[in-house]
């Protein structure tokens, strides 16, 4: 019979207090209590946010957010110059971009953000703008303009990730490194596509899902990392989608909502290695804005047919806890 060491790698212990550092899944006896503890994961929900003061679709967050700090700009239908502020309760309207667009790539914080790419009819755009927390600024232009992209990184150093490109908006798989002045070609994802988002940094990326059709839908269930050189596949997500939201690290990310090719409102954890599906969306939608962390995150705005909508949710994850386990 297999036994608890031979699962975990350690034994029970006896112990007259709680230990200061337990390993998630530990299991130990608490001789003062005379009950048997352990280190159990926290849950993560979503739950309600404010709503956006401009209603929009194929909009964009500042990846680096959190729950109670988000900023969101540009958008459909039109193309939105309007750019929101988030306080945790109330969306208030900022300076606008430059170049009013949407399907943008962005980097940074909701203090210094970065906005570039996307789509102003009627052309794909090249433009690269700074957030300094009060205005946006134009810098130097992309390489090749591209819509639909992936994105990740900071203000200062970004990844333009795949998306649609001229001719005829073809699906993609080239990257482009931002280095806070110019941006440079980099090495190719393994797989074009478009409608997907990053999470990570420029040295250790992170793309998830996607179309990768020319044209039509198409969903893609696909995962890549970059170390900073080149792209490798790794487990794919549970659900293929296209118009997902999503946020996080290499080691720890969140994809939500989408398109599979119906609306989804799944939610995926994605842990370094493998993906698991965790609390669903309360409102099911493709093409948000979203930026955070596994722990910590928000999404706004979207599609529901037949429209934009204009609502945000939330998501928390607490620590791990310590509980007491009893039998029945």
């Amino acid at each position: 019979m297999t036994d608890y060491k031979g699962i975990k790698g350690f034994t029970i212990q006896n112990v007259s207090s709680d230990p200061s550092n337990p390993i998630l899944g530990q299991i130990w006896y608490n001789s003062a209590s005379g009950t048997f503890k352990g280190l159990e994961a926290g849950t993560g929900t979503w739950s309600s946010g404010g709503n956006i003061n401009t209603t929009r679709a194929q909009t964009t967050c500042a990846p680096d957010g959190t729950s109670t700090d988000g900023l969101l700009f540009g958008g459909a239908p039109g193309d939105l110059a309007v750019t929101e502020k988030y306080d945790g309760t109330t969306w208030t309207e900022v300076a606008d971009l430059n170049l009013g667009r949407y399907e943008i790539g962005a980097g940074g914080t909701p203090a210094a953000a970065l906005a570039f790419g996307g789509y102003s009819s009627p052309d794909l755009d090249v433009d690269t703008e700074t957030w300094n927390g009060t205005s946006w600024t134009e810098v130097a232009d992309m390489n090749v303009g591209a819509r639909g992209l992936a994105s990740c990184g900071t203000q200062g150093a970004a990844l333009a990730i795949g998306g649609g490109r001229v001719p005829a908006e073809a699906t993609v798989a080239a990257v482009e490194q931002w280095n806070g002045t110019s941006w440079t070609e980099v090495n190719d994802l393994n797989t074009a596509r478009k409608y997907f988002p990053g999470a990570g940094t420029v040295t250790a990326g992170l793309a998830m899902g996607g179309s990768s059709a020319p044209a039509g839908p198409g969903t893609q269930a696909l995962t890549e990392s970059f170390n900073g050189t080149s792209w490798s596949e790794t487990n794919a997500m549970n659900t293929g989608r296209r118009s997902n939201a999503g946020f996080g690290t290499q080691a720890a990310a969140l994809t939500m909502g989408g398109d599979e090719p119906t609306l989804s409102a799944k939610t995926e954890s994605w842990d370094g290695t493998s993906w698991t599906e965790v609390a669903d969306l309360a409102s099911a939608r493709t093409t948000s804005g979203s930026g955070g962390s596994s722990t910590d995150g928000l999404i706004a705005g979207g599609y529901v047919a037949p429209a934009a909508i204009n609502i945000s949710e939330e998501w928390l994850k607490p620590a791990s806890t310590t509980v007491t386990i009893t039998t029945s």
